[in-house]
């Protein structure tokens, strides 16, 4: 039986590694011919340095955090499996999907081709990890809680800063008229609105890139073709025409 074969290989795949790693032959014989009774998310990507695309590597960390969480819970079963596409394993993937940016989320359902609404819309919702789960429970009504291994950067960062301060405060303690000074707030107060209006907010919240480098042709854009979508670096050239 050819579908219990498929599904017995990327099962067997899929415990060793979340993510099932396709060229152009296992994208053929799993993902695109039948039988197949069974879900794929594939990401396409290109992650080779020489493609120096840094967006795929932060978008595979992602995904990569959503296969785990999906293979160590009890939502895990055969129905559905992780999938990516490497430019440099499967160009002619990308040809027959008609793809020339990554990365790319793609959804293949059961016994049919993907609808535009299986293609995840990055440039509107970001590639996160939340995101992403939210994206593939909408399209296969599987439930994916993330989890996320600790970060203490960001605790060790904030404890840092107040020790910084604090031994400032001491050090000034018998001098700490410059609390009372109103241009120092009212930098602070300019520099905190400045730093709102320029997107960078919205930047930490979505996680935006730097810029992005296509992959095939190398070309590096600064800014987003969307409207709903921004670069870190698109930001900073707003903001220096603002002042």
């Amino acid at each position: 039986d050819i579908l219990s074969e498929k599904i017995q290989q990327l099962t067997d795949w899929s415990l060793k590694k979340p993510i099932i790693r396709l060229n152009s032959e296992r994208f053929k014989h799993y993902v695109k011919t039948s039988p197949r009774n069974y879900s794929m998310i594939v990401m396409l990507t290109a992650l080779s340095p020489q493609r120096q695309c840094s967006i795929c590597k932060q978008a595979h960390d992602e995904f990569q955090i959503v296969a785990q969480s999906y293979r160590y819970s009890s939502a895990f079963t055969n129905k559905v499996f992780f999938g990516m596409v490497d430019f440099d394993d499967g160009s002619d993937v990308f040809q027959y999907l008609k793809l020339n940016s990554a990365p790319v989320f793609i959804h293949f359902p059961p016994r049919m081709k993907p609808k535009k609404s299986d293609f995840m819309d990055i440039s509107r919702w970001g590639f996160s990890a939340e995101q992403l789960a939210k994206w593939i429970h909408d399209r296969t009504d599987v439930q994916i809680h993330i989890f996320r291994p600790p970060n203490y950067s960001g605790f060790l960062l904030i404890v840092l800063l107040v020790t910084m301060i604090g031994g400032l405060l001491y050090i000034k303690r018998n001098s700490l008229e410059f609390l009372y000074n109103q241009v120092v707030w009212g930098m602070f107060v300019v520099l905190a609105i400045l730093i709102c209006i320029s997107g960078q907010i919205w930047n930490s919240i979505r996680g935006s890139p730097f810029l992005h480098r296509n992959p095939q042709t190398g070309q590096i854009g600064l800014f987003s073709g969307s409207s709903g979508y921004q670069f870190i670096a698109e930001t900073y050239v707003v903001s220096f025409f603002k002042v």
